[in-house]
């Protein structure tokens, strides 16, 4: 990494509700920003912006990185059939390479598409070889080692809680005090984790210093099973194990009921808003002005790519935007209120919004460079409007995490595209002999 980088003549946005400055630098020193605004100053490293935008990178709140290498094999099913007869399957029959593969492949989608730290849900078995894998990508996320146990219906993938704990318990121990990398509980959700599997996987988080991430209320049926399993709806039943609270990130949130939603924001629990796996698996359309008007934290992801088909925030801004005017009107969810739930909610959600977010000086110097020239954008000047509105991922220019650039020039520096691609395929058709 280099000691110093500087960022010069951009449109600086340092954060979804400021205004942007024209003609302005950001230096950064030891991976986090040292001075924001207008300044001359010498770097290591020093790159022209030629005046395009410079911004917080963008943070994904619910994705699954061990799910990308399933990608167009859950097609025109609903969830629990999704689950049931693509996913599952497919997360029992990987092994360590085939993790790995997945999880290169995830990291070079977010990086190449702006995101620069996430929080994620893998499978049961070979959490570890996600960390390796993301490790050497250099980006930042939070990394959930997922629960399941026979509840869920699922054999292959049900694991004893205490095994499951024992395996946290590992990863915690090896991967603490990383400067990028966190451990995450993820119980699935209320159908396939016993309520005293939640309260352990609760209990073990809070003792540890860790965060809480899984599903809830994603479609109808789900919600009627878990009322009909424990005769309480969905988010009642989380908050009664100890599925609530403000380390908690709760996936979807399509279907609550008025006093769900109350439980939501008195317990401080963060919404993980996936618009694109919600039109695709026609689970609905998420409260979201609600949530926000009650002080609900709202954050986006893209879940996994077999129900989306991509983990591209552009894409997931876009669509969190329209499908909130198709439902209430026109004037609903303005374009920054988007963008900070890209941005600053998604830091909320991971528990570093200290840390990321916005462009501070002593935050980390987590930013992405996006063309403003392209023929689609022009000649709009509201940076909000051509991020949700106008740009794609395709105009991220740079992307850059803890100071150390991971993208330019078109081309990633830490992951060679060429080998994954073709490691990719191989261990596809692997995984897909496997689960026959």
């Amino acid at each position: 990494m280099e000691k110093t980088l500087l960022i010069k003549n951009a449109r600086v946005w340092p954060s979804a509700r400021a205004e942007p400055i024209n003609q302005a630098s950001v230096l950064v020193r030891d991976g986090r920003i040292a001075k924001v605004g207008r300044f001359t100053a010498r770097a290591d490293v020093t790159v022209d912006a030629d005046g395009q935008l410079l911004m917080p990178g963008l943070i994904q709140s619910h994705i699954h990185l061990c799910q990308t290498i399933f990608r167009g094999l859950g097609e025109d099913l609903p969830l629990l059939p999704w689950l049931r007869t693509v996913v599952w399957p497919m997360e029992a029959a990987h092994d360590p390479d085939s993790i790995r593969a997945s999880a290169l492949l995830s990291c070079a989608e977010l990086i190449r598409s702006g995101t620069t730290a996430f929080l994620s849900i893998e499978t049961v078995r070979y959490t570890e070889h996600a960390f390796h894998a993301v490790h050497e990508t250099g980006l930042n996320g939070v990394i959930g080692h997922c629960l399941m146990d026979m509840t869920g219906g699922y054999p292959p993938l049900a694991v004893d809680i205490d095994d499951a704990l024992a395996d946290m318990e590992a990863l915690r121990e090896g991967w603490a005090g990383h400067p990028r990398l966190r451990l995450c509980v993820a119980p699935r959700f209320a159908l396939s984790c016993s309520a005293a599997n939640m309260r352990k996987a609760a209990d073990y988080a809070r003792e540890n210093g860790l965060r809480l991430h899984t599903h809830s209320s994603e479609q109808v049926e789900e919600v009627e099973l878990v009322r009909a399993r424990t005769g309480l709806p969905n988010i009642e039943y989380l908050h009664s194990v100890g599925l609530t609270g403000p380390d908690v990130g709760l996936a979807h949130c399509v279907h609550t009921e008025p006093h769900e939603r109350e439980l939501l924001r008195e317990t401080g629990t963060h919404v993980l808003h996936c618009p694109s796996a919600n039109f695709k698996l026609a689970s609905g359309i998420a409260p979201i002005p609600e949530y926000l008007d009650a002080g609900i934290n709202v954050s986006i992801g893209a879940d996994g790519a077999p129900c989306n088909n991509r983990l591209d925030q552009f894409m997931e801004m876009r669509e969190a935007g329209l499908m909130q005017k198709i439902r209430l009107g026109a004037e609903a969810l303005a374009a920054r209120d988007v963008v900070w739930m890209a941005t600053e909610g998604g830091a909320r959600a991971l528990g570093w919004e200290d840390e990321m977010g916005t462009l501070e000086p002593g935050k980390r110097a987590n930013m992405i460079l996006v063309n403003q020239d392209s023929v689609h954008a022009i000649p709009s000047e509201d940076p909000a409007t051509n991020l949700v509105y106008s740009n794609v991922a395709s105009d991220v220019l740079m992307t850059i995490v803890d100071g150390r650039i991971l993208f330019e020039d078109g081309a990633l520096t830490t992951i060679d595209e060429d080998r994954l691609r073709a490691d990719v395929r191989r261990q596809r058709q692997r995984l897909l002999k496997r689960s026959e």
